[in-house]
């Protein structure tokens, strides 16, 4: 993602989070988050999600979004 100048794209950028709970920590494990970008990526041309505001509603292999950890551009799904 590093290769993208998000400052030069006129789009807001949102960054979605994927963490898992391991000895009573989250964590992102990536593993599972690279899995679970890819069903979020499946989910987004299923449901046609345009808005941050769809992403939210993504639930899947156990991971649901979480507005307390979350900020207006850093989504984070935990499980």
């Amino acid at each position: 993602f590093s290769a993208i100048n998000t400052k030069a794209l006129k789009a807001k950028v949102v960054t979605p989070e994927f963490k898992d709970y391991k000895n009573g920590n989250l964590k992102v494990i990536s593993f599972f988050a690279k899995k679970a970008r890819g069903l979020m990526v499946r989910y987004i041309i299923d449901n046609n999600c345009e808005t941050s505001a769809d992403l939210k509603k993504f639930n899947s292999e156990g991971y649901a979004f979480d507005e307390n950890l979350s900020s207006e551009n850093n989504l984070i799904f935990t499980r």
